[in-house]
């Protein structure tokens, strides 16, 4: 009896597993009968090679190049051939071309593999710099040789640094300006200024206080950098002053400067009296009523012929050194002796505390 009921035991658990195969063999066969049916339809592989754009990626502490990898995914019929990688900005649709890549294009790039690209290219334009403000993204494009291509979007490390002011004042000297520079709270790196330039021209770092390079984090408080150059021969025009950093970024302004300072010495007003003295010459120097600013009389002196110039130690300005606009003022120079250059020309000069200078010829008597 024992025995039976064993045998009846079993049989349960066989039937049982039977029926647990019936049922998991006829949902694989109904599977498999329904995707032979769909597939060929819903699963259609492409019939020509296809690339994707994995990443784009741009140091924010270089600001000179990008790296871009590319996808030849495994489903491809075939290998690729690369011919072209463009960068396009959103601002101003401007399509940049990379000439220069590592590894260099074409380049053929395997089913199944993927490449990392290094472009070189300055996308500081695009910061919200040049600008101002955006951040907006560039369009990267990769191009293959039958002529599709793959499009993604990708936004740069945004870095707002800005000239928030720039100071010329004629008044007080055309030797130097002020350039007031912040990298803004929002900037996601900091920067170090490098170069200051004035259309163009860089300000030699000597000649910067503070001291260059200096670093500007986000959110510092805006610092003022004076520049010593003579900004003169630009005087009525408009300048643009450009900002420099070693990572790439920039920063531009451009200002009208104020208009000129005109200074003559008239040659009629240029006295050598030999019935009073020989040590002794006058000289009178007018600013012009369209000057922008008054002048100070700060040194004089005298060149005859090839020979170095000589500074008048001792001269007095009547009534005052200060010369206004469309005022003159009498000078009268003493101590030096010119009975001893009598025929010969002699150029006088006159320089202002402001840097403006003024000179005349003339024949000594």
């Amino acid at each position: 009896m024992r025995l039976v009921h064993g045998v009846t035991g079993i049989s349960k658990i066989i039937l049982v597993l039977l029926l647990l195969i019936s049922f998991i063999l006829g949902a694989v066969f109904s599977y498999v009968y329904t995707m032979g049916y769909y597939a060929p339809s819903e699963f259609r592989l492409p019939d020509k090679s296809s690339i994707t754009i994995q990443s784009v990626e741009f140091n924010k502490q270089d600001t000179h190049f990008f790296d871009v990898t590319v996808l030849n995914p495994s489903y491809s019929p075939s290998d690729v051939n690369i011919t072209r990688i463009e960068a396009r900005g959103t601002d101003d649709n401007i399509v940049n071309v990379m000439t220069d890549t590592v590894p260099s294009l074409p380049y053929s790039l395997q089913r199944g593999h993927s490449q990392t690209f290094r472009a070189t290219w300055n996308w500081a334009d695009y910061t919200g710099i040049r600008l101002p403000y955006t951040d907006r993204p560039v369009e990267i494009r990769v191009f293959i040789a039958d002529g599709s291509g793959v499009i993604l979007e990708s936004k740069k490390p945004l870095t707002r640094l800005i000239i928030t002011e720039l100071v010329f004042n004629q008044s007080i000297s055309v030797n130097h300006f002020n350039v007031t520079i912040q990298n803004l709270a929002s900037s996601e790196t900091h920067v170090n200024v490098t170069t200051i330039a004035i259309e163009g021209n860089q300000v030699p770092i000597d000649k910067v206080a503070p001291q260059l390079p200096y670093t500007l984090n986000p959110g510092d408080d805006p610092v003022r950098f004076q520049c010593f150059y003579n900004w003169a021969g630009l005087m009525g025009q408009g300048a643009t002053i450009g900002v420099s950093t070693q990572e790439g970024y920039i920063a531009q302004r451009t200002i009208t400067l104020p208009k000129p300072v005109t200074l003559d010495i008239p040659s009629s007003q240029i006295i050598f009296n030999t019935t009073i003295s020989t040590q002794k010459f006058n000289i009178t120097v007018t600013n012009s009523a369209n000057s922008s600013t008054y002048v100070t009389v700060g040194r004089i002196t005298v060149a005859v012929g090839q020979q170095a110039p000589v500074n008048i130690t001792q001269w007095t300005a009547y009534t005052s050194p200060i010369l206004g606009i469309n005022e003159s003022i009498l000078i009268a120079c003493t101590g030096w002796e010119w009975s001893t250059y009598t025929g010969q020309t002699a150029r006088i000069t006159v320089y202002t505390t402001q840097g403006f200078i003024v000179s005349k010829e003339t024949q000594i008597p």
